[in-house]
């Protein structure tokens, strides 16, 4: 029985194959295409230089970095912002109170199919 279950797998797996591979072929060739034309299309913005190559990447980290202070500022801006709602929470509309909620629950929903894919589908937990 096992080996009768063994051998359909594996003829299964062998038509499945049979279909795929030849798609898989036409996609991979069309993507390599593309991807050369846009590398020929774009060449002039590729450093070639190995140091100045690292040059522009300090300047990226480093460009990065100095936003921080200004997102921090942002943030503690939003920050008093929501406590100032929070203490006038008397005065919110209920349509205010209900797209907040939403936004609460969109958030957390997208948190949840974010662990849901990390889990590899798996709703239960993770399979090591």
């Amino acid at each position: 029985m096992a080996q009768a279950a063994i051998s359909r797998l594996s003829g299964l797996a062998g038509k499945a194959r049979s279909t795929i591979e030849p798609s898989y072929k036409f996609a991979e060739k069309h993507v390599v295409d593309q991807y050369h034309k846009t590398m020929q299309a774009n060449k002039q913005y590729v450093v070639q230089d190995q140091a100045a190559a690292d040059k522009l990447f300090r300047q990226w980290f480093f460009t990065k970095m100095s936003r921080i202070p200004q997102t921090v500022d942002a943030s503690h801006k939003e920050w008093a912002e929501l406590k100032g709602q929070w203490a006038k929470r008397s005065d919110l509309h209920l349509a205010e109170v209900g797209t907040q909620l939403l936004f609460v629950g969109e958030v957390y929903a997208w948190f949840c199919v974010g662990e849901v894919i990390g889990r590899g589908g798996s709703l239960s937990g993770y399979n090591i």
